[in-house]
């Protein structure tokens, strides 16, 4: 074949995938576009709230309570967690305000969305307007040729030219952002991430790994009280006959912890954080009352619903670490039938209706009955469990409400908040049915 012909191959070969690539481009400016036009909306929502909110003249946490309805009511409208959408108006607030050269360029198509995420990450810690919008402009500049992954660290080095303020200084303000939060994840599966000074996050996974590969070389050794090893050495020293069976000389062939490492550095986390106590224990000093233990005789509470069928070991349905997210259904019944402090729900298979509820530490019979029918905040879309909420009286104590099972109901703080501070109201319609309503607006939610 000649080389004019290879060209025409090459060609009609190219062309459908540069079709290809014009439609995906077309595409990914499109959603561009359509993000922008979500941060304009989301920002005016914010901005909204704020002008209601100047009016007042008391505290903070008064004033955004503004913030907290819309976002309700916005969140609810999207079946989404209000939480979320308020933390989507502040970041749109931010953008629309302090990035303004990026969100213009989204809106032009020159960027996309992956390239405004990185560089108001990089911005973020700037600390003036006037210095974002100068950083933001010249991080465009530089997007509108590279991929996110090449643009991070382009724009992270750019970000320090308008830092007025050392690292250290910095640093010192960072720390107050420490913290440790969880994602559920997929499978029965969670995921706990600490945020903090750089020195002891590397410090703890180092310490975790030299202690993962301790665990493997030890299993491994003769004598070992744990492990392949300890099995293989019980079973050399076994009888295998009677009085005057003999023992065999040979040692069987030791094998290492079958576990990897990154399974033993978090099978060794677990362990220490669940089983052991801190250091400093500044409440044993505090109150002697609490005599021996202290923060260390703190122990985790979960709860968790089991299907009847399923503890029973009829049904492999599975069971659910209620508010958060499935769980296995060995894992329940072994909670289920050992642990002590945890609470035992046993549910209907059909109806999900209770059909009993056991605590091993005694507890008030209707606050159990509450935390079985509820299992989690009751405002629409949170999924806080309830021992992290209040029991709200569906109509107040002081205006004659009565304290039983159909004027109770759980709400987190924020909602418990929500409910007395702002328009919106809670009925109760029967059944552990409620409706809530915002003020005179006549859209309602039931629960």
């Amino acid at each position: 074949m000649s080389s004019n012909q290879t060209g025409v191959v090459e060609a009609l070969d190219n062309a459908p995938v540069l079709g290809l690539v014009e439609g995906i481009v077309a595409l990914r400016k499109q959603a561009a576009q359509v993000h922008a036009a979500e941060v304009r909306l989301l920002a005016g929502a914010g901005q909204l709230a704020a002008s209601r909110s100047s009016r007042l003249r008391s505290d903070s946490r008064e004033r955004e309570m503004h913030l907290r309805s819309i976002a309700a009511e916005l969140a609810l409208a999207v079946r989404a967690s209000d939480r979320t959408v308020q933390r989507q108006i502040n970041d749109a607030v931010v953008l629309a305000d302090d990035f303004t050269p990026v969100l213009e360029a989204l809106e032009a198509g020159r960027i996309f969305v992956g390239h405004a995420r990185v560089i108001v990450d990089a911005g973020t810690p700037i600390q003036y307007p006037e210095a974002r919008i100068a950083f933001a402009t010249e991080a465009v500049s530089r997007a509108e040729n590279l991929s996110p992954s090449r643009l991070r660290p382009a724009v992270e080095a750019l970000a320090e030219r308008f830092q007025p303020r050392t690292v250290t200084e910095r640093h010192r303000d960072a720390r107050a952002d420490r913290a440790v939060t969880v994602t559920d994840r997929a499978d029965g599966m969670g995921e706990l991430t600490y945020v903090g000074p750089a020195t002891l996050v590397h410090g703890i996974y180092d310490r975790l790994t030299q202690q993962a590969r301790a665990v493997r070389n030890a299993a491994a050794q003769p004598g070992a009280s744990f492990g392949p090893a300890a099995v293989a050495a019980s079973t050399d020293t076994a009888p295998t006959g009677g009085a005057g069976a003999e023992t065999s000389d040979c040692t069987p062939e030791l094998t290492p912890d079958p576990r990897t490492i990154d399974q033993l550095r978090a099978d060794i986390f677990a362990d220490m954080l669940l089983t052991s106590a801190p250091q400093d224990d500044p409440t044993i000093a505090a109150d002697p009352s609490l005599g021996f233990g202290g923060l260390g005789a703190i122990r985790a509470i979960v709860h968790v619903t089991v299907p009847a069928l399923s503890l029973a070991g009829l049904s492999d349905d599975p069971a659910e670490l209620v508010g958060r997210a499935p769980i296995d259904i060995d894992t329940a019944r072994s909670l289920a039938g050992r642990a002590s402090g945890w609470d035992r729900v046993l549910s209907d298979p059909v109806t999900g209706g209770i059909l009993a509820v056991d605590r091993y530490t005694p507890s008030a019979d209707l606050k159990r009955f509450l935390r079985a029918r509820d299992e989690h905040c009751r405002f629409p879309g949170c999924r806080q469990p309830v021992h992290r909420c209040d029991i709200d009286h569906g109509q107040d104590w002081a205006l004659g409400g009565t304290t039983c099972a159909h004027n109770l109901h759980h709400l987190c703080r924020r909602h418990h908040t929500l409910k007395h501070a702002t328009p919106w109201q809670v009925r109760n319609l029967g059944g552990g049915v409620l409706e809530w309503t915002r003020g005179p607006d006549p859209s309602s939610w039931t629960r």
